[in-house]
């Protein structure tokens, strides 16, 4: 059930189309939002391991050479991943362990 639940969350991020043209402080709005929330995942112990390498250190590289839509798209896919390490955190902490 939770493998469903992530997973149709994840897929609905990574499909959601960006509305409008993204400018600069949308690009670093984004990623400041997905630092933050990586940070909180990272300290509940369930940061995603490619979370930084493969999304928001891309995302950041985006935003320096100005395409500002990618740095949206990939910071709030890596937003996505840090809520979701937060959600398996959460039901980690409520699992029973003494079955």
């Amino acid at each position: 059930m939770n493998k469903l639940i992530v997973s149709a969350a994840l897929a609905a991020v990574l499909v959601s189309p960006v509305s409008h043209a993204a400018s600069q402080s949308d690009a670093a709005a984004a990623i400041t939002a997905a630092v933050v929330k990586n940070n909180e995942a990272q300290k509940a112990g369930f940061e995603w391991r490619d979370t930084y390498k493969k999304l928001l250190g891309p995302a950041k590289k985006a935003y320096q050479k100005g395409d500002y839509a990618k740095a949206v798209k990939l910071a709030n896919t890596a937003k996505a991943h840090a809520e979701l390490g937060l959600t398996q955190a959460k039901v980690a902490s409520n699992a029973d362990l003494h079955n």
